[in-house]
């Protein structure tokens, strides 16, 4: 329904089918695997994956949702699903 907040979810290490899905960060400050902050804007809150599913380091390749050229490597327990896609 329109106006209704959007629920999301953390997933799983192997979970797959993740290519041009919105992911919700549930962080401040993403991080890759290792830790190491990544150069996403300020006060972002969604990005889309370009892969299919968490990497071996554990981290998802994403973009913000408007600059597909902005390519980041967040930790996959700092990302969450959406239910509704």
């Amino acid at each position: 329904m329109p106006g209704e907040a959007r629920t999301f979810r953390r997933f799983r290490y192997d979970i797959t089918g993740l290519t041009g899905r919105r992911l919700r960060l549930l962080t401040d400050l993403p991080t890759d695997d290792a830790g190491v902050p990544q150069d996403l804007p300020e006060g972002i809150t969604e990005v889309v994956s370009t892969e299919d599913e968490v990497g071996p380091n554990l981290s998802v390749r994403v973009h913000p949702l408007d600059d597909p050229t902005q390519i980041a490597y967040v930790a996959f327990d700092q990302l969450a699903v959406y239910d509704d896609e």
